[in-house]
Parts: C-alpha cells; structure tokens; sequence
C-alpha cells in the first residue's frame, strides 16, 4: 500500500468517525453566529445608525467583548472542522461529481471562514469593504478585470436566486433529518423559509452592487456586503426594506443553529 494511500484511509477513518461529524456540525453554529450578527447590523442601519454592516463589522462587534472574543475562537475552529470535513467527503465520497463539487465548495467557504474568525480573534483587524474595493479597483484598471467582476457579479445574483428557490420551494429541508416533534419542524421549515430568501437577496444585492460600480468605473462603490446594505437603505422604501432582510438574516441564523443538530450530514 503506498503511503498517499495510507493516509487516504487514514483520513476517512477520522472524518467517517462518528464523534468528528458531531464536533462538525459545530460549524454550522459559527455561520449561524455570523449570519445573526449581520441581522443585528442591518437592523441598525434600518434604524438609522451607523455601522459596518459586514463580515468584517460582525467579527469586529465580537472582539470588542471579553465573551465575544471566546465565541471568535470557537467559530474559528468550529468552522474550520466543518471545513474539512466537508473537503474530505469531497475528495474521497463517490458520488455525482456535481454533488462532490458543491460539497467541495462548502469546505472551501467554511476553511475561509475559519481564517476570518481566527484572524479578529488573533487581534489581525481588517476592513472587508475597503479591501473590497481595493481590489475591485485594481481589476477596473483591465478590461479583463471588468470583465471578472461583471462575471462575479452575475454568479452572486445567480446564487442569490437558488437561495431564494431553495427558500420559496422548501428544498432546504432535504438537507435536515425529518424529526416526529410537529413543532420543532415547523420551526425549522419556517426559519429557512424566511431565511433563505433574506441571504439571496442580499447576495443579489452585492452582486447587483459589484456590476454597477464596474459598468460606472467606480470602484469606491464596490463595498461589497456593507455597501449593498446602504444601497438599499438609501432607497425610497430602504429602511423598511432592509428592517425585512435584517430579519431574514436572523431567521436565518436560526435555521443555521436548527441545522448544526439535525443536518442529515451526507456527503
């Protein structure tokens, strides 16, 4: 037996372990966390406040608190376990290569995670929208690069739309284990229904935002999560409207919380 396949075996046995997919699910709990944060945000925005109403915002309200910064820490390695977990089934599950794929990418979100929370809990503070923007104005300086954020732009408003089918079509309890207890479904049902729409919208948004500030060549509005926000705010209807997303990213942040004991775990 060569050595690559000794520590392939070796890794299965440790991500197939029962006590792994359950310190795994833990992931899902730092998502949730984020995603809650992000409502409490956009909430206050609504609301007329001010604030970062972002990645970076979320974990940087987190840091400022003694517990706060104990919760950075358990997300980062939360997520980071999910994260490899996730990769792991990808690489050695044979199944649909579409389904490999999507678990794959998963991985790829949760490790990226893992490194954003570590990053604030480490005390390395960062500014997710100005580095947004920096780089968005770099890639306008090419047509190639206008070309990639147009690209990104349409792929974010594309996975803002299955998120708002998975939410509309309740496709997104395919992915929870049925539990006999009515109420504690319903709940679920009710959280990702309200949930899922909430994120794809404010995916569109961003990438409604990044296409916009490109076509006008203006990569100071190429803020990313923040800056969308704001967008809506600053519309006629914006404060009721993003008071509605602000919500659905709590509803969300429960359904995430929901998930974390009841996914089905399946690669």
């Amino acid at each position: 037996m060569s050595m690559s396949a000794s520590s392939s075996d070796a890794l299965r046995q440790v991500t197939d372990h029962p006590w792994f997919r359950r310190i795994a699910r833990l992931g899902y709990i730092a998502n949730a966390v984020l995603h809650a944060m992000l409502g409490v945000l956009a909430l206050t925005l609504a609301q007329g406040g001010n604030t970062e109403a972002d990645q970076s915002g979320a974990m940087q309200t987190l840091a400022q608190d003694p517990w706060g910064m104990i919760l950075l820490w358990f997300c980062a390695l939360s997520a980071a376990l999910l994260g490899l977990w996730s990769i792991a089934q990808a690489v050695m599950t044979q199944t649909k290569a579409t389904r490999r794929f999507k678990v794959g990418g998963t991985g790829l979100v949760f490790i990226a995670l893992s490194g954003a929370f570590f990053q604030f809990a480490t005390g390395h503070h960062s500014d997710s929208g100005q580095t947004t923007s920096s780089i968005s104005s770099v890639l306008m300086q090419s047509a190639g690069g206008r070309f990639l954020l147009i690209a990104l732009g349409l792929g974010l408003i594309g996975i803002g739309g299955y998120f708002i089918f998975r939410g509309i079509s309740r496709r997104f309890l395919e992915d929870i284990d049925s539990s006999s207890h009515v109420a504690l479904q319903k709940a679920i049902t009710i959280s990702g229904a309200l949930g899922y729409p909430a994120k794809g919208l404010v995916l569109a948004a961003v990438g409604l935002l990044f296409i916009s500030a490109t076509v006008q060549n203006n990569p100071e509005d190429s803020t990313g999560l923040d800056g969308a926000l704001k967008a809506v705010r600053d519309q006629d209807f914006g404060p009721t409207a993003l008071a509605l997303v602000g919500a659905g990213l709590l509803a969300y942040a429960v359904y995430l919380a929901f998930r974390s004991r009841y996914d089905s775990m399946d690669a």
